[in-house]
């Protein structure tokens, strides 16, 4: 059993999760996303509702889109060092 796990960050936790919702999420009724939103506390009528989230705008394509991978190795190096 490997000791020094290295846990997998929210965000692409929460990717996995819809790509394995997709088939479902595709074939959902508008209202039944409405009522799924409603069930999370989320307006999907304000603009700045999380449910629009991907939908509203491109989703990144890669870590390139979000940050620079040089800066998060850094950040990354710094962490395990004060660890």
């Amino acid at each position: 059993m490997r000791k020094n796990l290295i846990t997998m960050p929210p965000e692409l936790a929460l990717h996995r999760v819809l790509a394995g919702l997709e088939p479902e999420l595709v074939e959902a009724t508008d209202e039944e996303i409405e009522q799924a939103a409603r069930d999370l506390g989320m307006d999907i009528h304000m603009k700045g509702s999380a449910a629009f989230a991907g939908v509203a705008y491109e989703m990144p394509k890669g870590v390139e889109d979000i940050c620079d991978p040089d800066e998060l190795r850094r950040a990354y190096a710094e962490f395990l060092r004060l660890k």
